[in-house]
């Protein structure tokens, strides 16, 4: 048989010769610490952080979820990686705004007033939750990485999905816990002024809350 006979391979594109995506990604959301000093004070007219706040209250426990799933079925990283680690970066930047947007509001009400203790402690936990998310983001995209460019497996991969599945849990309880006290502070009305007197910081006077 001659050589011509012999049918020539089709070439198949390499996973190396596409756009490293999961790199781009890991240096979008590194650039996102850059946002870690902008406080933003209002938007629209009102205060930026019960607006910004929605961010991350809806991303994060969306995208600690799909990271949750892509670390039990590791085959889904092949069609799910890029957009999960799309949206952990969006949530990575609103986290961070929110918590700077925080700040701002706490600032521009003399650093608290009535209630500072609980405004503190929101404060506090909405820190814990920016540490988490940055440590969150960057486990999931260098997992991600390393996976899809196969650099991972074995125990080494195992070890880098126990990673991931602890900080996509406590990323979801922090956003939690500091949505719930942030509730506290605007619905708790005797930590805002002595029972609805309509201080500054809390719901104006007479206001009854939903189902109260």
């Amino acid at each position: 048989m001659s050589d011509a006979s012999v049918a020539s391979p089709i070439p198949t594109p390499s996973r190396r010769a596409e756009p490293p995506w999961e790199l781009i990604l890991l240096g979008l959301a590194v650039l996102t610490l850059a946002l870690i000093p902008l406080h933003v004070h209002r938007a629209f007219g009102l205060p930026a952080h019960p607006l910004i706040i929605h961010v991350p209250v809806i991303l994060v426990p969306l995208v600690g979820l799909a990271a949750l799933a892509l670390v039990a079925r590791p085959v889904w990283m092949e069609r799910w990686g890029i957009v999960t680690g799309v949206f952990v970066v969006g949530a990575l930047a609103g986290t961070i705004v929110a918590v700077g947007a925080g700040q701002a509001l706490r600032d521009d009400r003399g650093g608290g007033g009535m209630g500072g203790g609980r405004i503190a402690e929101h404060a506090q936990a909405g820190e814990n939750l920016r540490i988490a998310m940055v440590l969150f983001a960057l486990a999931l995209l260098g997992t991600l990485f390393a996976r899809r460019r196969n650099l991972l497996d074995g125990v080494p991969f195992i070890a880098a999905r126990i990673v991931v599945a602890v900080l996509a849990v406590a990323s979801i309880y922090l956003v939690i816990r500091t949505g719930h006290l942030g509730a506290q502070l605007t619905w708790d009305q005797p930590s805002f002024g002595g029972g609805g007197g309509g201080g500054t910081d809390g719901p104006p006077a007479g206001f009854t809350p939903p189902g109260g």
